[in-house]
């Protein structure tokens, strides 16, 4: 067991809008990857796919989560079980930031170019 105090968690931003607290990982293995994901207000991940799935639990915030043909609008408390396999993107809202906790294991591609036009809406 690993306790992390919410004092000592640090984190990394990428300097997109995007930051991460990795509490597990992220290793790319068969290990468990866990981090609390932090997205400025319309920012979003790239496309990107899960091979062992991931598990995403919105703690503060608005965003969405967006897959190949459906958009779903989050909020705090929402629990989303996206499958292995599932091209998808999160993100916040275009006027609130969004903080989530992320649960995966296994590797990820990222494909940039996988969708016209914003990631936050459906072509």
């Amino acid at each position: 067991m690993r306790h992390v105090p919410a004092a000592q968690i640090a984190t990394d931003a990428d300097g997109a809008g995007l930051s991460a607290a990795w509490l597990a990982g992220p290793h790319q293995d068969t290990n468990l990857d866990v981090g609390l994901v932090s997205f400025d207000a319309g920012s979003a991940t790239p496309p990107h796919v899960h091979h062992v799935g991931q598990v995403l639990v919105v703690l503060s915030g608005r965003g969405f989560v967006r897959t190949d043909d459906r958009r779903i609008d989050v909020a705090v408390g929402d629990v989303v079980v996206t499958p292995a396999g599932e091209w998808h993107v999160h993100g916040a809202a275009t006027d609130e930031p969004m903080t989530h906790l992320s649960v995966t294991a296994g590797t990820n591609e990222i494909q940039p170019d996988r969708y016209d036009g914003p990631v936050s809406s459906l072509a």
